[in-house]
């Protein structure tokens, strides 16, 4: 290649940007000859073929040129987070319910993480005895909706026979408790029958969700020393009672709750009334209403700086 044609390929090249000129004269033998023939038998017998390609200069192609393990690596790496969210996994620092970094969440009805909760009057919501095939899935729709969490105290009896219903609420952001196996009366039961029945609960909830729930609430809230030295967890209680399960009025749950009401409440309702599901939007409208906000009973006990102890029972969390 001769002067000219370097500087004609520089040009060309500076001028077109996003294509690399590739210039290339063939000469046959007869351009050999053409110096002893003159100027037009070296135009006839020169053959120039000018071709052209699409750079490939792009930032992406550049990164893939120069580590071609990365396009592999993205591969795997949403694979995993794929596999990890179809088959409803946590990340945990305790290896059990906790305070969760949630893995690929992908449910359309995960509630948001980025809740400002310092400074704000909270109150815990807290359902028993589901979970219920015919009333917990419109339940959780609503929290949903009302980007609210809640705590549900389930029956291991009634998780058992609706596994898909306590995995979408722990999927969804809530936190599954044991209310025992069967809603005994622990104080009149033996001793042993106190520790199979509780035992049996957290095992129902361990082989659903893979941990043992952190949080027990004793059926009718009834304690002695027996449950207290068997239980393994914190027990929550309530301090403010709708009653619920008596009445089955919406207007008689909303006026009970709000009279009660006061920061750091633990809200007692059952999600298997239809009537305590219909009363639940008005509830949390109102409680907003008067200035307060929802928090998870993990994030309640850490903002106050609560620190549980198994076997004790708690029945608020006021500042």
């Amino acid at each position: 290649m001769n002067l000219l044609d370097k500087l004609f390929s520089k040009e060309i090249k500076r001028r077109t940007g996003a294509h690399a000129i590739t210039i290339c004269i063939e000469e046959d033998k007869a351009k050999k000859r053409s110096r002893s023939l003159g100027a037009s038998a070296l135009t006839a017998s020169s053959k120039t073929k000018i071709t052209t390609k699409k750079a490939e200069g792009s930032f992406l192609h550049r990164i893939d040129l120069r580590f071609p393990w990365l396009k592999l690596a993205a591969v795997i790496v949403i694979g995993v987070i794929v596999i990890l969210d179809l088959l409803n996994l946590t990340i945990s620092d305790s290896g059990e319910q906790g305070i969760r970094a949630r893995v690929a969440p992908m449910s359309k009805h995960l509630r948001s993480t980025d809740r400002v909760l310092d400074g704000k009057k909270l109150v815990v919501l807290t359902f028993d005895d589901g979970p219920s095939e015919a009333t917990t899935p419109r339940l959780l729709d609503i929290l949903a909706e009302k980007d609210v969490p809640a705590t549900f105290f389930m029956l291991g009896s009634k998780a058992k026979a609706n596994p898909k219903i306590v995995k979408r609420a722990n999927k969804e952001g809530h936190e599954v408790a044991s209310h025992t196996m069967y809603h005994q009366n622990l104080v009149r039961i033996p001793a042993d029958a106190v520790k199979s029945d509780i035992s049996e609960a957290k095992s129902v909830i361990k082989d659903i969700l893979g941990w043992n729930p952190r949080f027990t609430r004793p059926p009718y809230g009834n304690v002695n020393d027996n449950v207290r030295s068997t239980v393994g967890t914190p027990m929550i209680l309530w301090s403010v009672d709708t009653e619920d399960w008596r009445s089955k009025n919406v207007d008689s749950i909303l006026s009970t709750a709000m009279s009660e009401l006061h920061d750091g409440a633990v809200i007692l309702m059952h999600d298997v009334y239809p009537t305590s599901v219909d009363a639940v939007p008005k509830l949390i409208d109102a409680v907003r209403e008067k200035g307060y906000e929802f928090a998870s009973l993990s994030e309640i006990t850490k903002i106050r700086g609560v620190k549980l102890k198994n076997g004790i029972a708690y029945y608020n969390f006021r500042p």
